[in-house]
């Protein structure tokens, strides 16, 4: 009587080679597909500066230099500048590419400055947010400059308060902070001739009765410096902005650096990492397949030999 044992294990260890060959081609080709939509995965990121100086004499004060290069950064990492008129539509319809918005906050002259070479040398049209009891002081930028900004700088003219003063606070001393922010958006509008829609917390300060105060005056967004980028889920009257503070990347807080490259497209990076390598296991199992077949070949030969 023949004994069929070894062909037949040959054959089942040619069958369990070919099957994890497949799953692990299978894991992989869907690691790689996963990867690949997280390294593409569609960002909107909204940065807040504040002085741009060549000395700078405050945390949140920036170099020209250091800005530049963060928007070089963000230029390598494929990002585009988004066209404040075409922010509103992005935030509620979304987005398909990464894109990142550029806000400047307070109304300083060096600002005003900086915003004008951006839309010179780089076609970037930023939003300035104003604080209209500081216009025309010392190292403000005046109504004319405003107007200059608008009309030939593409700048959107936003809110940051009629003064520079935490919107909790005002409401906690009971002050009337609708009344205040009415007559700050018409001080406003009436120097850019258009409805201020756009708004920023100072010093990134809110809650809920303050965002409602702020809504019910025709506030239509309203920008933090919660240091995200923007989510489906996030509320337009809470829209996260990612500011610039001197060391706190070093203090593990968001920094416009953390953007570049996004944290999706480093996870994504390492996800086709390891799906390639699932793939290299799976071509070893495969090998093992065929090397299992061609020994079954073999023996079947030398038994059919033998038996004639």
């Amino acid at each position: 009587m023949k004994n069929t044992q070894p062909l037949k294990k040959l054959r089942s260890k040619i069958w369990l080679s070919a099957i994890i060959s497949l799953v692990l081609f299978v894991a992989g080709a869907v690691g790689f597909y996963f990867g690949w939509q997280q390294v593409k995965k569609p960002v909107l990121v909204v940065l807040a500066f504040h002085g741009v100086t060549d000395k700078p004499s405050f945390p949140w004060e920036i170099y020209p230099d250091t800005l530049e290069n963060f928007l070089s950064q963000f230029k390598r990492y494929d990002y585009l500048p988004v066209d404040p008129v075409s922010f509103s539509e992005m935030f509620q319809h979304g987005f398909s590419s990464r894109n990142f918005l550029l806000t400047f906050d307070d109304g300083l002259k060096t600002s005003a400055e900086t915003i004008k070479r951006l839309f010179r040398e780089r076609g970037i049209k930023s939003v300035f947010f104003i604080v209209t009891d500081l216009i025309g002081k010392p190292g403000y930028v005046s109504a004319q400059d405003i107007s200059e900004l608008q009309n030939s700088f593409g700048c959107h003219i936003a809110l940051h308060g009629k003064r520079h003063y935490e919107v909790t606070k005002i409401i906690n001393e009971g002050h009337n902070l609708t009344a205040e922010l009415e007559q700050a958006r018409k001080d406003l509008g009436s120097i850019t001739g258009n409805n201020i829609e756009w708004y920023a917390y100072p010093f990134g300060d809110y809650n809920a009765s303050a965002a409602a105060c702020i809504a019910s005056t025709g506030i239509k967004m309203a920008f933090t410096i919660d240091g995200t980028d923007i989510s489906e889920a996030s509320d337009r009257m809470l829209i996260p902005r990612v500011m610039y503070l001197k060391g706190a990347k070093e203090a593990g807080e968001a920094d416009p650096a953390d953007w570049t490259p996004p944290r999706s497209a480093g996870t994504g990076s390492l996800t086709i990492t390891l799906s390639i390598l699932v793939v290299f296991f799976g071509m070893s199992w495969l090998l093992k397949a065929m090397m299992f077949a061609r020994t079954l070949k073999q023996s079947e030969g030398v038994e059919k030999q033998g038996n004639l």
